[in-house]
């Protein structure tokens, strides 16, 4: 009895390994959460990482606000981190799987029936065995721990593709919210340059009944207020699809109703970028791509030692019977270790093929990254280039502007005492509105720049350069 008590005592174990191993596996995807339902742990992870720390240089509290929120409820970012957790996750089993031993234990019944011969009875035979197998592959040529490190490497790759995407995120939603701001200036814009038409209009229907305008002048003017509505209801359209957009990046419902109540913030001078090289250690997708280039150094490893002879040791012990406490006799057990070397002889060239193909795997991941760091390089330059010459534009367009604005009011009052034509006050509202929204896309598209400059930094810069003191967060 006391054997088949042990071993429903080790079964139990192997019950109870089992659950807690249920325990240890990756956890499920978090369901979607709005970004007030957040955790403060997590809010925390956010508000650190490289993605966010930049926001605050912008001086715009509400456009900090809003790519945290991004940040925090964004599904696309949500399908990233999970993918990276899958990663992680299955590096973590490469490692155990290809470096630690394996074990297992078994045990498997049978049960036959034979007819007696004369009678109607039949003979039942009960059979049942147990078995424990213990393998672990040697690894003499570091093939295993090649591959457990390029999984690895491969993980470390997908964590960087997550502050990556973060950091996109929270660029694109910043850059969304200049666009929402920008879309509110032009719509207000042609409101206003449709009551100015109006006035015109107005203006021109009277001194059209009293005998001083043309027919041509009148129909002009009907012209330009149908041409100031159209303008007007294209800009409502554009604040709709801007503020879609903004509330689609913050995984809010894209209703359309979110305006923002922020203006945009006054740029300080921009300064060096830092050393080319500082570029390399703070971009996410550099990063990935280098860890991606080691991988695949891993990977070519592994082929070559692929091809050569491996040493496994295996241990067998098991008993079999008619019942349970035959084949829980311990001291009955039949066990044997075998030390076995393999060597493959011919598979049709797959190994050799494997090899040469990791090699070219190798090369070209080599070359993505030098292809990473350049556009890498060419981004920051780009961003500090255009900026010279957004504030030429800013600066340009803001003294037609106010040139525009004078020309305007003049040309108003000359046509109320009918010294200017019509066309002269058409020109100067055209002349006064082409100003007028100049300034304000050179000012929106000036501060999306500036949004650029720190994304293509890698997040770890401020307005001043790069900050050395600032690490990337994990």
């Amino acid at each position: 009895m006391k054997y088949g008590v042990r071993l429903w005592i080790g079964l139990g174990l192997m019950a109870a390994a089992g659950s807690c191993a249920g325990r240890n596996l990756p956890p499920e995807p978090d369901s979607y959460v709005a970004a007030d339902a957040i955790g403060a742990e997590r809010a925390a992870e956010l508000a650190a990482s490289p993605a966010a720390t930049w926001l605050d240089d912008m001086n715009s509290p509400e456009m900090s606000t809003l790519a945290r929120e991004a940040l925090a409820g964004s599904p696309d970012l949500q399908i990233v981190e999970a993918q990276y957790r899958a990663a992680r996750w299955r590096a973590r089993g490469s490692f155990g799987s290809n470096l630690l031993p394996s074990l297992e234990i078994g045990v498997d019944g049978t049960r036959e029936e034979e007819p007696t011969p004369g009678s109607d009875e039949r003979v039942r035979t009960e059979f049942m065995t147990s078995s424990v197998i213990a393998r672990w592959e040697i690894d003499l040529w570091g093939r295993l721990a090649s591959r457990a490190l390029a999984s690895d490497l491969n993980a470390d790759a997908a964590e960087e593709d997550l502050n990556g995407a973060r950091l996109s995120v929270a660029g694109q939603t910043s850059r969304a919210w200049v666009d929402l701001i920008e879309a509110q200036q032009l719509l207000a814009l042609a409101q206003e340059d449709l009551q100015t038409r109006e006035r015109a209009l107005d203006l021109t229907q009277r001194r059209y009944d009293a005998g001083i305008a043309t027919s041509l002048a009148l129909r002009t003017a009907r012209s330009q207020v149908a041409s100031a509505r159209a303008f007007e209801a294209q800009a409502q359209d554009s604040l709709l699809i801007a503020s879609r957009r903004l509330q689609e990046l913050m995984g809010r419902y894209p209703d359309g109703t979110l305006r923002a109540e922020g203006q945009l913030p006054q740029l300080a001078p921009l300064a060096a970028a830092g050393a080319p090289a500082d570029l390399l250690e703070r971009r996410p997708d550099v990063l990935a791509s280098e860890n991606r280039m080691r991988a695949a150094g891993f990977r070519m490893h592994e082929a070559r030692a692929a091809m050569l002879p491996r040493l496994t040791l295996t241990g067998t012990a098991g008993n079999s019977g008619q019942g349970i406490n035959d084949i829980d006799d311990s001291a009955n057990m039949v066990s044997n270790l075998i030390a076995g070397i393999t060597m493959p002889i011919f598979n049709g060239g797959a190994l050799f093929s494997e090899s040469r193909a990791t090699v070219a795997d190798r090369r070209a991941a080599a070359a993505d990254y030098v292809r990473t760091s350049i556009a890498a390089w060419r981004e920051v330059e780009g961003t500090i280039s255009a900026d010279q010459s957004l504030e030429v534009r800013e600066t340009q367009f803001a003294i037609a502007a106010d040139e525009a604005r004078e020309a305007q009011a003049l040309a108003e009052r000359e046509y109320a005492r009918g010294v200017a034509t019509l066309f002269e006050l058409i020109d100067a509202y055209t002349r006064r509105i082409d100003a007028e929204r100049g300034l304000i896309q050179a000012r929106a598209a000036r501060v999306s720049n500036r949004i650029t400059y720190h994304v293509a930094l890698g997040g770890g810069a401020r307005t001043g350069g790069i900050d050395e003191d600032r690490e990337l967060a994990p």
